[in-house]
């Protein structure tokens, strides 16, 4: 689902807005190209596998296809092993016609082929989402969240309540996406890039809702309150065994969320490190290696662009493919069907290439670097240019399944040009689509046991199973059973179980029923698996404080784990005074370089952060660059507590901050329009590409970098060219005919009545911080802000036809239109 025009690539720049409108058209000199736009026939099912090519010691199976499915995005298995589908048949302009569905497939003769579908709910209309609980779904079809049931038992969802409403709809490809089940027992979604401010149906339009700009949500499935987390990448999220985070991007394809929004969220002073980074030791737009031929429309629109006879992104040096752009559903193996070796591996598909990658993870202190496994070549590659692999999933089988679109074209519709555009059919494909499992060699299905049926008994047990799908149902069905008697067998599980994820497992259900108690889990503190202990120390904030528990946690200042050791700095945030100075000073210590560590002391010193600037300061080992960087950082803290003493008291401004702009007047709308078509003469007048470079210097250059002057807060102009003059005019005198809302202008105004105004590149629990012009970014505590507002309006100014005359502006396009 992600195309390779990517929202993302225009910034702030006027020219990049007009681009990903996809508005004004810029006819290709009126060249019919059907000729050399042939449509692809599809491969059919019983024919598809021919067209795979797949890695040595695995294998392609097919498990469900047309008629029954189409148009899939997303499966979850219930735990009587049916496999639930979201199919998203109004991909990608037909939204509005209620034509997408949810199916529920059996395999009812056990050969791991799906063979019955029933028509679990219907008149959707862009669902990307679901999840099972309690007998019933949630489904994500933007912009609600609704809980469907069967509650008669014929099959099919009769009851449909709407849980959460105002998730974004503005890009088809950045919807909300990949829910999944945390060890916290809450439903994990991933909001994707187009935000929302979603709040509760009753609420109505006008009610308290809460902005989920840059940021994912969890949601607890029992009472439906949520909580902001860290992440909001495009499509793609997945959890590995231990609970760390990884999301993806259409030409990012593979980042790690490196600490939860809600520890940065104890303390409001500070200012912490982005929480994505990109892992890729090759890159976020890395190299691919399709065995597809290039699609024709993809390379007469490459073509095109780099001639400038249509508007566009000119991406890879001018090559149509060969790289990450529709990367999606990044998914940790978690599985117990493949090799031992291949858990933990990343698996991304980039649906624009046909292929499925993969990569290993090795740790790097407490980020992740993503190494490529296949030389040249990938994990899976189609020679059908129809597969278009958009998730994953871990499944009851302990294999890999893939959740292939299948569709001629997969592509954002606003980046296809009219000239070519008229020569496709999006819509071909929608009922079509397949499901397939990727197995190793000689792989031989177990028989597939409910889990429904499972005693209490059998579910604590199966907590400790080697495939994470049986562990995260198990834990599931206790959270929504709550049987008291599980909690023994739970705190035996955890001190007792032979498996490390068990005994961790056991921690978390202890915690979901409530029943979590300081002797159970302090004897997980010294566990002999450092993740377990890390958990234990994450838990800690569940139970009371206690003296012996605090003079325990100040023992682990020194384990062998940085992991732990970080997490342990944010969990003493809890404690008080000097135990909670010297831990930390402690902690730092050992890593004053990394600069996630220093975040996490930052956090968690709170009101002692005095304290703990007085004992570093007499400390004469404490030197150094990083070491400056972090006093300086703590003293900033210090300032920012002083000039808003009771902050902490106060109710987190987050959701009562944003103020959404007016719309655009009719009036203000023509008057815009009337100046463009009065200026379409400059581009028939004579023009002097000297006087157009220095116009772009004076009027241009502090947000835009053209032969090596300016600024790059846009994209580099050197290709403009590829633009089309109509569309640059247009873009320079009405830079908000429309709007990436990405690219939005925002306004801040502090506490003491700084006023700041910028794009958002960055947002979290305690900060944002704008980019403004002259590439400067400005972050900003969210404390200190009095108000944010959005202006509605692009970054770029109107009222340039006061600056500069037709003569200036033919000249400023002429100097543009031939830029290198």
């Amino acid at each position: 689902m992600i195309s390779m025009f990517q929202l993302r690539i225009t910034a702030c720049a006027v020219f990049a807005l007009a681009i990903a409108t996809g508005s004004h058209d810029v006819a290709a000199e009126d060249v019919d190209y059907a000729s050399e736009l042939p449509r692809i026939a599809p491969t059919e099912p019983d024919d598809v596998m021919s067209t795979f090519t797949v890695a040595d010691g695995f294998a392609m199976q097919r498990v469900a296809a047309e008629p029954l499915l189409a148009s899939p995005v997303a499966i979850e298995w219930d735990a009587d092993g049916a496999m639930f589908v979201c199919e998203m048949r109004g991909y990608s302009e037909n939204r509005d016609d209620g034509i997408s569905s949810i199916a529920r497939l059996t395999d009812t003769n056990g050969d791991g082929k799906y063979d019955t579908r029933t028509e679990y709910a219907s008149g959707l209309l862009w669902p990307t989402a679901l999840f099972p609980y309690d007998g019933g779904l949630f489904v994500g079809d933007a912009p609600d969240l609704f809980y469907m049931k069967d509650t008669d038992g014929d099959g099919k969802a009769d009851l449909k309540q709407r849980v959460l409403t105002g998730f974004g709809t503005s890009n088809v490809q950045g919807l909300m996406n990949s829910f999944r089940w945390g060890l916290d027992n809450r439903i994990h979604i991933a909001c994707g890039s187009v935000a929302g401010d979603i709040r509760l149906p009753h609420a109505g339009p006008d009610g308290a809702s809460v902005s989920i700009r840059g940021r994912d949500i969890a949601l607890n499935p029992r009472t439906y309150q949520f909580e902001l987390t860290s992440g909001a990448a495009q499509h793609g999220t997945s959890f590995d065994d231990w609970g760390r985070k990884f999301v993806s991007s259409n030409s990012d394809h593979i980042q790690q969320v490196m600490y939860q929004d809600s520890d940065i969220a104890r303390n409001p002073y500070v200012v912490p490190p982005p929480s994505r980074i990109s892992i890729a030791a090759d890159g976020p737009q890395a190299e691919v290696y399709r065995t597809s031929p290039v699609e024709p429309w993809r390379i007469v629109r490459t073509r095109l662009r780099v001639s400038g006879k249509v508007k566009g992104v000119v991406e890879g040096g001018g090559r149509a493919a060969g790289y990450f752009t529709g990367a999606t559903g990044v998914t940790i193996y978690r599985g117990d069907a493949w090799p031992e070796k291949w858990r933990g591996y990343a698996i991304v598909g980039d649906v624009g290439s046909n292929l499925i990658h993969r990569k290993k993870l090795d740790l790097n202190g407490l980020e992740f670097i993503a190494k490529r496994i296949d030389e040249k070549s990938e994990f899976v590659t189609s020679s059908d240019i129809w597969f278009r692999p958009a998730q994953f999933a871990n499944a009851p089988d302990g294999t890999l399944h893939v959740i292939d679109v299948y569709r001629e074209v997969i592509e954002h519709p606003l980046s296809l040009p009219a000239e070519i555009k008229k020569h496709l059919d999006l819509t071909a494909g929608r009922d079509r689509g397949r499901i397939y499992r990727i197995v190793p060699t000689g792989f031989k299905p177990r028989p597939f046991t409910p889990l429904s049926g499972f005693s209490t008994s059998e579910l604590v047990q199966t907590l400790a199973h080697a495939n994470a799908w049986h562990r995260e149902t198990a834990a599931r069905l206790l959270f929504e059973r709550q049987d008291p008697s599980a909690i023994g067998q739970l705190k035996k599980l955890a001190s007792d179980s032979s498996s490390p994820l068990g005994r961790m497992h056991a921690l978390y259900a202890l915690s979901g029923m409530k029943a979590l108690d300081e002797p159970t889990l302090t004897a997980r503190l010294s566990d002999s698996h450092p993740q377990v202990r890390r958990h234990a120390v994450r838990l800690c904030d569940e139970i009371e404080f206690t003296p012996a528990l605090v003079n325990q946690l100040s023992q682990l200042t020194d384990d062998p784990s940085m992991e732990v050791r970080y997490q342990l700095a944010f969990t003493l945030a809890s404690t008080r005074g000097d135990i909670r100075i010297d831990s930390l000073a402690k902690i730092l210590r050992q890593n004053p370089e990394d600069r996630w560590v220093r975040a996490a002391v930052q956090t968690a010193i709170g009101s002692d952060a005095e304290g703990l600037m007085n004992l570093l300061s007499q400390d004469p080992s404490f030197a150094g660059a990083s070491a400056d960087a972090f006093i300086k950082q703590l003293s900033d803290q210090i300032a920012a507590r002083k000039r808003n003493k009771g902050a902490d008291s106060k109710d987190s401004p987050q959701a009562k901050m944003t103020t959404q702009a007016k719309a655009r007047t009719p009036e203000a709308i023509a008057a815009r329009q009337a100046i463009v078509a009065k200026y379409q003469d400059a581009l028939s007048m004579t023009s002097d590409i000297e006087r157009g470079r220095e116009h772009f210097k004076k009027h241009c250059s502090t947000c835009h970098r053209v032969d090596e002057v300016g600024h790059e807060i846009g994209p580099n102009l050197a290709n403009i060219k590829a633009r089309g003059e109509d569309t640059v005019l247009t873009a320079v005198l009405d830079p908000n005919r429309e709007v990436n809302p990405q690219y939005i202008n925002y306004i801040v105004s502090t506490l003491d009545g700084e006023v700041l105004s910028g794009m958002i590149i960055d947002e979290g629990a305690t900060s944002l911080t704008l980019r403004r012009a002259d590439n400067v970014t400005a972050t900003v505590l969210r404390i200190d802000i009095d108000e944010l507002k959005s202006t509605g309006l692009s970054i770029m100014p109107e009222g340039f036809e006061d600056a500069m005359d037709k003569q200036a502006v033919a000249d400023l396009i002429a100097y543009l239109m031939q830029a290198s």
